[in-house]
């Protein structure tokens, strides 16, 4: 999830001439170091030229080093040593190894951490001796550590959470539409269903916030015009529809105020096999204020569009009106839903929701509604 960020330092160990072993200019901004060696013949070998651009700030991520060895035979192996801030372990060493780019060394995560850390370069000779290149073990260099953006956005949304990613959905509601009289003269019949849902939600509080695993279970009651053929006149019956079943929702976080959620309906009704899918667009914050609009269909029971207003009059108090638009149970005539919710946040993330409202498919006929969901967080 985090992507790797290469910093590039530079040592360079160039063999200096033995008539020109005057004092090397050390750059500006840089580290230097001299050190000399002996000759099998006991003269005196050129100190080689040390330069060496430190790290300064490195946002939370693997960080990769790369360096610049010339003449690596007469080299000895380049080591890098790290101290956490926090103390977590003793200093770790890191060997610099042979790559296309030249050498390098590779930083993991684990072992930097915030709010920094502190470093020095060596070089090891075979004897397992080593010689400061840059700072050294009484005087490292100090490098700090920050978030990037996403890391801060997902460390705020945790704290909200009181570091709570998984929640648990139960839920019920309950949807009558009144009786219809669908013939002149023809008896009525009752218009209504009930859901019961179950799930389970992760949240990432990345790009992809949350993903959540949904069963529903649909039963109805609702009447339906038979057309006759010729001298038949047209007739009304009672059907019973109801289907099975599971929900796959992805929640975007697209930006802050900005949500955008899909999801893939897949179940069997009498009828055999349905599908079908929704969508919605949430602006604002879900928890306080915030606007929703969205649709969600499925084959033979029908379709419902839904828009939503949000608000919290307290933290611990949520609720919101919405107003639907839907075909179910049978797919067919469309009605009217208005409803309220009222939710007790009783934990950071986990609240009780009761709904309830009217609806009607016509004028004069209409009913109420009645729900409860559960959304606890652990």
């Amino acid at each position: 999830m985090l992507q790797a960020r290469t910093l590039s330092a530079l040592i360079c160990l160039t063999a200096v001439p033995a008539a020109a072993q005057a004092q090397a200019a050390t750059p500006a901004g840089s580290a230097a170091a001299t050190a000399a060696a002996s000759t099998p013949d006991g003269a005196s070998e050129p100190p080689p030229f040390i330069q060496h651009v430190p790290l300064n700030q490195v946002e939370l991520g693997p960080v990769e080093l790369v360096f610049e060895v010339r003449d690596p035979d007469r080299a000895g192996k380049v080591v890098l040593w790290l101290e956490r801030d926090d103390g977590r372990g003793p200093p770790v060493a890191f060997e610099a190894y042979r790559t296309e780019r030249g050498y390098a060394v590779a930083i993991p995560t684990a072992s930097i951490g915030e709010p920094g850390f502190s470093y020095w370069v060596v070089e090891r000779a075979d004897d397992r001796s080593e010689r400061a290149l840059f700072a050294s073990a009484a005087a490292p260099h100090h490098v700090r550590v920050t978030l990037s953006r996403a890391d801060e956005s997902e460390r705020e949304r945790m704290r909200e959470r009181a570091g709570r990613r998984s929640t648990v959905i139960a839920g019920a509601e309950w949807v009558d539409f009144g009786a219809r009289q669908l013939l002149a003269g023809g008896g009525t019949h009752p218009d209504r269903y009930y859901r019961l849902e179950a799930g389970y939600g992760y949240s990432f509080l990345r790009t992809v916030e949350e993903i959540q695993l949904t069963v529903v279970r649909v039963r109805g009651e609702a009447g339906a015009v038979i057309d006759g053929f010729g001298l038949a006149a047209d007739s009304s019956q009672l059907l019973e529809p109801g289907i099975d079943y599971g929900r796959a929702q992805v929640t975007l976080f697209v930006r802050d105020g900005i949500r955008l959620r899909g999801s893939t309906l897949l179940g069997a009704s009498q009828e055999g096999f349905e599908y079908g899918g929704g969508g919605a667009i949430v602006l604002g914050d879900p928890q306080a204020a915030s606007f929703t609009l969205g649709a969600e269909g499925i084959t033979t029971l029908g379709a419902t569009g839904l828009m939503r207003l949000g608000f919290a009059l307290t933290p611990a108090l949520p609720m919101g009106a919405s107003l639907e638009l839907t075909s179910f149970p049978l797919g067919e005539d469309a009605g009217v839903r208005l409803l309220y919710d009222v939710g007790w946040a009783y934990a950071p993330a986990s609240a009780i929701v009761l709904r309830g409202g009217f609806q009607g498919r016509t004028s004069v006929t209409g009913g109420v509604s009645a729900g409860l969901t559960v959304r606890h967080a652990f």
